[in-house]
């Protein structure tokens, strides 16, 4: 996925074309703008007000008891992110595009991640003290009662919605399967996933106080608690349980630095089945010759908030033969742009 302006007209073409617009300074302007619009249109109820049908902007100011000017304008800019669509009547609505995505009431919901970027927003404000001194936020160090963990899980909830059934359908677990341990799992979903897809299977996931405290709310809401369970733990040094089917260890490496990954994978060899699977998902950075994108922009996120970095496959599959392992399959995931989920065995 690249990272990039269109041009609305053949002038501004030809002037990309012979860079003679400051692109860099376009995609820092107009970036953050078109962020920060987004976000607003989650924490003010517009997205909310407008899936009750179409309005005014006279209309949700005064439902929302925002100015009349300042909604004008927020709805134009909307419209301009795409979110938004004006009709011939002068009323807005959700973009037909984006309504899957906007409207609260979809299963493809993703308003809490937006809402979750104002958490991001703050952190990503440290940028440059971070660069400068390789110390990072560490977004898992956290208070358990923390409000922020219940933004970033619910978050996170959203995204694994969106993929589930895709991951869950491509991990092959042993016949008969019983038990299932998520490492880092938080919200649970994708454990809830394969349990409901194999009769007998049960799991149990892993993870920090705070974390466990929201997915397992989550689960509960979605009345799964029979199938999932929550323990507070930390997953590098707390005990693992018995012999597990499988292993889930999803979009935790980045957050790890490599001894610490070759470590963790050497501690669930005593956890897992002879037969049992390891499933891995995780964003994959390209080798530094590939073709440029906006992945490096995760990467750099990534070290903002957690201090360890992306991989890539090569690094990974070395983790992963260090400690004994050898990987079956490797598949990129349609609806999570940019992961791959990779099945291993012990070796």
């Amino acid at each position: 996925m690249r990272l990039g302006l269109k041009a609305d007209n053949l002038l501004e073409r030809v002037a990309d074309w012979f860079n003679l617009a400051p692109q860099p300074l376009a995609h820092a302007f107009f970036g953050m703008m078109a962020s920060r619009t987004l976000m607003a249109g989650v924490r003010l109820g517009v997205y909310q007000a407008l899936a009750d049908g179409a309005a005014t902007s006279e209309a949700l100011a005064t439902r929302l008891k925002l100015s009349a000017e300042g909604t004008r304008s927020l709805m134009e800019a909307l419209v301009a992110c795409e979110a938004v669509e004006r009709q011939r009547d002068g009323r807005y609505r959700l973009a037909s595009r984006s309504k899957r995505w906007l409207d609260p009431r979809s299963p493809q919901y993703v308003g809490a991640f937006l809402e979750f970027n104002y958490a991001q927003w703050d952190w990503w404000t440290g940028l440059e003290g971070v660069v400068r001194s390789g110390e990072a936020v560490d977004i898992h160090d956290f208070a358990p009662d923390d409000p922020r963990w219940r933004d970033y899980i619910h978050a996170m909830h959203q995204l694994a919605r969106l993929a589930a059934p895709e991951v869950a359908a491509a991990i092959p677990l042993p016949r008969g399967a019983r038990n299932l341990l998520d490492l880092g799992g938080a919200h649970g979903w994708y454990a809830a996933e394969l349990c409901q897809r194999h009769r007998g299977l049960r799991a149990t996931v892993l993870d920090l106080e705070g974390s466990a405290r929201v997915g397992r709310d989550i689960i509960a809401s979605a009345g799964l608690s029979h199938l999932v369970t929550h323990q507070a733990g930390d997953i590098l040094t707390s005990d693992l349980g018995g012999i597990h089917d499988g292993v889930l260890l999803f979009q935790v490496m980045h957050h790890l630095t490599p001894a610490q990954n070759v470590a963790l994978l050497r501690r669930i060899r005593g956890a897992l089945a002879p037969k049992g699977t390891l499933a891995v998902l995780e964003y994959l950075r390209e080798d530094v010759q590939a073709p440029t994108s906006s992945a490096p922009l995760i990467g750099l996120h990534y070290f903002v908030t957690s201090g360890a970095a992306a991989y890539t496959p090569a690094e990974v599959e070395g983790f992963l033969d260090d400690a004994g392992y050898r990987i079956e399959s490797s598949r990129p995931i349609r609806h999570l742009p940019l992961q791959t989920l990779l099945i291993a065995r012990l070796d």
